[in-house]
């Protein structure tokens, strides 16, 4: 026999008995098609072998570990996109453990401690992620695009000596759990106190039709009432994303409150009979432990708008909210008359809170054609101009600069209405900011946050136009609060609250929350720029070239004068500034 140093990647797929037992012949076509497509081509492109294959599980050999993670990384990164387009139930979630040792070489086939290592790490993986040992990581470090956490010291079955172990953080293992990208809770330390008003959370109602083709209807009557609620200045409302997983786990009032910080909840049930909806609502008041308001509805389907004016009222009566101003003005969803109408706005604000690009696409459609369908509301324009905007910002729309004009055109659409969900304003503020409209876009901010008072969204794009005008003060201060309403922190809301920040000169502050965003989405760029930034006007040198080489590990093509391109700050000299940083650090022009 002879012996060699191989990097030696084992991995087998999660649920493999489950997923044959739910439907044999569909898991052998996908998994065939998985590794045909994907794992195949990327072992060749990364110089590596396939030594066996043992029905769900691959040996893998390398001659390099840095290309073993890059590998492994890349694969499970596919994966993730692939299984979005799946059932839950049908995704396919590799583990993976690579080790770095001595094989023993018979032939094809490879034997030692050095593969049994990987088989064991491989068991201490999570569903879609990597694990790998320390002579790996010692390799790896500084050298990949990718979160890694020091798990120490491992027991492994059949291995004399503990094995210093590290998992490498993926989209697919932060969110194997649930299904849905980017809605890991925050980490210790990094949460923020409520605000003293009156703090709800909206359950997601049931649909008790025994049609699933109904859940629209018990779906767009919960966020027609929040969309009202939303706009009210006396009411701190939890955002959607904080309470989606509601749907299906079924918990006490008192255990939801507690888990997203709310004092109250409102929970209800829906069911559609013909031209008939029957709605059951209970809030409850967890502090005082008592229901506080209950009621039961009969109408026709016709009257659902003005039931949901009517629920609305009386929960703002049942928390003794003060409306301020002309916030009674801002609960008219009433004015939208006629069935087809109707129908056009449930489907698709429901598709719209969905937030994957095909539902996007599907409530833009909506939205438009209820513009047509009732011109003289808000509702059509407001949201459509959101629907092509987040096309463009997320990069779901084949020409991102037809999306930003289709938005445009819909958002000044949209302020020509007197009673406004404030989506316009939100929308052109964002987009004036990139036309270099600076005053334009900060005074359009401020009339969408004035008018969606408990809406994350408003207050995170106040914020990021408030650092590139040169106010990273307020922009905290903003910042902080839509932080506050979301509860489930997206990564994009923390960067915004990361770069103000930086800009204000607090880059103690600015670590710390750009590796948040890191935490909750692995492959973040942006959050990256940021902390590479702040390591160089830390006068970290090292730690702000391993994160340069982090940047381009993950996006190749990065250059500065892209990304200077993309930052449209007011003065000039804070641009200069920060690509100067950049630059020292390393960063490619």
């Amino acid at each position: 026999m002879q012996r060699r140093l191989a990097a030696i990647l084992s991995a087998d797929l999660a649920g493999y008995s489950r997923l044959m037992h739910e439907d044999e012949e569909g898991t052998l076509a996908a998994l065939k098609a998985h590794r045909g497509e994907l794992i195949e081509p990327k072992i060749a492109a990364y110089g590596g072998r396939i030594v066996k294959t043992i029905g769900d599980g691959v040996l893998l050999e390398f001659s390099s570990a840095v290309d073993a993670v890059r590998c492994a990384v890349e694969i499970q990164r596919e994966m993730a996109r692939r299984n979005e387009v799946v059932t839950d139930r049908r995704r396919m979630l590799f583990r993976m453990g690579i080790n770095l040792g001595d094989v023993l070489v018979e032939g094809e086939d490879i034997y030692g401690d050095g593969v049994n290592v990987a088989a064991r790490l491989e068991t201490l993986s999570d569903p879609g992620g990597i694990c790998i040992s320390h002579r790996v990581y010692e390799q790896v470090a500084g050298k990949i695009a990718a979160n890694i956490h020091d798990i120490g010291e491992q027991a492994l079955k059949n291995i004399e000596a503990a094995v210093h172990a590290y998992r490498i953080e993926t989209a697919a293992s932060a969110t194997a759990a649930t299904g849905r990208r980017h809605v890991s809770p925050a980490s210790p330390g990094f949460e923020f106190s409520r605000r003293e008003r009156p703090s709800i959370a909206l359950l997601p109602f049931r649909n008790l039709s025994g049609d699933p083709a109904q859940d629209y209807l018990a779906e767009g009557l919960r966020l027609g009432i929040l969309s009202s609620l939303v706009q009210l200045s006396g009411l701190f409302l939890i955002g959607t994303e904080a309470v989606n997983g509601y749907r299906e786990r079924e918990a006490p009032a008192a255990q939801i409150a507690c888990e997203v910080g709310v004092r109250y909840v409102l929970g209800g049930a829906v069911q559609r009979t013909g031209d008939r909806i029957r709605a059951t609502l209970q809030l409850t008041d967890v502090k005082a432990r008592e229901i506080i308001w209950a009621e039961r509805y009969d109408r026709v389907l016709d009257d659902l708008f003005k039931m949901q004016d009517e629920i609305t009222q009386e929960v703002i009566i049942s928390l003794d909210v003060e409306l301020l101003g002309r916030e009674h003005d801002r609960i008219w969803f009433s004015q939208l008359t006629g069935p087809e109408s109707r129908e056009l706005y449930l489907r698709g604000i429901s598709h719209l809170y969905a937030g994957t690009k095909d539902d996007n696409a599907a409530a833009g459609r909506m939205f438009e054609e209820l513009a047509r369908v009732q011109p003289d509301t808000v509702h059509g324009p407001g949201c459509a101009a959101l629907t092509h905007w987040l096309d463009a910002y997320f990069g779901w729309a084949e020409s991102a600069s037809r999306s930003r004009d289709r938005a445009l055109e819909w958002a000044e659409k949209a302020l020509t209405y007197k009673q406004n969900n404030g989506f316009g304003y939100v929308v052109l503020g964002h987009l004036q900011l990139f036309e270099g409209k600076h005053d334009e876009a900060l005074k359009n901010c401020r009339v969408a946050a004035d008018l969606r008072a408990s809406c994350p969204l408003a207050f995170g794009l106040l914020s990021s136009v408030q650092t590139y005008c040169g106010d990273p003060q307020e922009a905290v201060k903003n910042a902080r609060e839509a932080l506050q309403l979301e509860r489930i922190y997206p990564p994009w809301l923390i960067n915004i609250l990361a770069a103000a920040y930086r800009d204000g000169g607090k880059v103690g502050l600015s670590i710390p929350a750009a590796k948040e965003a890191t935490r909750l989405d692995p492959e973040q760029t942006d959050a990256r720029i940021i902390l590479c930034s702040d390591y160089a006007l830390g006068g970290a040198r090292d730690q702000a070239r391993n994160m340069a080489n982090e940047i381009t590990g993950l996006d190749p093509s990065f250059r500065l004068s892209s990304y200077a391109a993309s930052q449209p700050y007011k003065d000039a000299a804070t641009l200069d500034r920060l690509i100067d940083n950049l630059r020292e650090a390393g960063l490619p022009e």
